[in-house]
């Protein structure tokens, strides 16, 4: 049987914790409403009220919401979001395009690029690996990418077509001899080129490219 003593510490106990609680909920949430204040006396003291929605205040109010990030090719906007599964699509279709665009250029196969392409960019390859194929040779790319971005930019031919992709890196260019294979020539560029890509079917095909590049090494 406990002491009156011992019920008593054991009592005491459990009030100074619900005590010491409810003090520790109280000072959260009073430091929480002070921020939120400090940060609308702020705004509306430079006239910025406005951009209250986009206070990003953990817990009471993220921002980018969950599953959106601000569009890096528009920073200025601040309620300029991307939907992240979205751009994850366009991104992975824009790695399956360019795959197929790759062992285009390694057969000199034209027909291969309506699997990637469309518009603009499936006119200017055909016409390309025409080129090539008349040439009777192939070319192979290396690529090494150091920046990819995804986010919505208007495709300057095409207001249509907004989502955009920028890859800058680096690549390997192989320039071989159909008849027997033979290397005739290799050089290294540097790159940033900027995909605009439509959707197709369900898939997220190139439309449009912005294509800026420098040799490197020969």
């Amino acid at each position: 049987m406990l002491t009156r003593s011992a019920r008593a510490r054991g009592f005491g106990g459990r009030v100074g914790d619900a005590i010491l609680g409810s003090w520790t909920r109280t000072v959260a949430v009073v430091a929480v409403a002070l921020v939120i204040f400090g940060i609308i006396g702020f705004l509306a003291a430079t006239g910025r009220l406005g951009d209250l929605r986009y206070a990003n205040i953990p817990l009471v109010h993220p921002y980018p919401p969950a599953g959106f990030y601000q569009n890096s090719f528009n920073p200025t906007d601040r309620g300029d979001l991307i939907n992240t599964a979205t751009a994850a699509k366009v991104k992975s279709d824009l790695v399956a395009d360019g795959q197929i665009e790759l062992r285009a250029y390694q057969t000199s196969d034209g027909s291969l690029l309506a699997g990637a392409d469309t518009g603009n960019r499936l006119a200017k390859l055909r016409s390309a690996l025409d080129q090539n194929h008349a040439a009777g040779v192939f070319e192979d790319f290396t690529n090494q990418l150091t920046t990819v971005r995804v986010g919505k930019l208007v495709d300057p031919n095409d207001s249509s077509v907004t989502w955009c992709i920028e890859e800058i890196g680096t690549s390997r260019i192989t320039l071989t001899r159909a008849a027997d294979g033979s290397v005739l020539s290799q050089y290294s560029i540097r790159f940033d080129d900027k995909f605009w890509l439509r959707s197709v079917a369900g898939r997220y095909l190139i439309t449009d490219a912005e294509v800026q590049s420098e040799t490197t090494s020969s």
